[in-house]
């Protein structure tokens, strides 16, 4: 009897044991979900917002307005004789809330040395120019036929487009 009862209480045992292991296992096999939401309040928007023409030198004229779009600006100068010159002042702005750096600058033609004709950009480096949220920046552009140029080049008719590339700086 005394074994019948000790084969009865490790029964008992052994079962307990299997239920508290299914309910623990019930427990920890449960769907864990985890909810949430992240925002990004911070923009980009860096833009020419603005082109100023200086005063020619020479006979210089605009053969057409200054445009642009983004981060481009296109000018068609005319140029009559060497010596002519025109400039132009872009403005770059960063309405954004992230500064930014000048990452690329492209000069369209980009070179124009069999011509007589030159170009140049100054206000700018590229990889060093940095524009704060904010803030603004002033890029000269000058369009020119070389005064020591004394054959007359094919096209007086200068057309010029100047891109800049800007990325978040780091």
């Amino acid at each position: 009897m005394e074994k019948k009862n000790q084969r009865n209480y490790v029964i008992v045992a052994l079962v307990c044991a299997i239920m508290i292991m299914a309910v623990g296992y019930a427990a920890l096999a449960q769907t864990l979900t985890i909810n949430g939401t992240a925002a990004i309040s911070s923009t980009w928007n860096v833009a020419i917002t603005g082109i100023s023409e200086g005063t020619p030198t020479g006979t210089a004229t605009n053969k057409t307005p200054a445009a642009y779009t983004g981060t481009s600006a296109t000018f068609d100068v005319d140029l009559k004789s060497p010596g002519d010159k025109m400039v132009f002042d872009i403005t770059v702005s960063n309405t954004g809330t992230l500064d930014a750096e000048l990452t690329g600058l492209t000069v369209t033609p980009a070179t124009t040395a069999t011509s007589g004709i030159y170009y140049k950009v100054t206000g700018v480096t590229v990889n060093t120019t940095t524009l704060a949220a904010g803030a603004t920046n002033t890029v000269t552009v000058e369009v020119g036929w070389n005064t020591a140029d004394t054959a007359m080049p094919e096209v007086k008719t200068v057309p010029l487009t100047v891109s800049m590339t800007y990325t978040q700086q780091s």
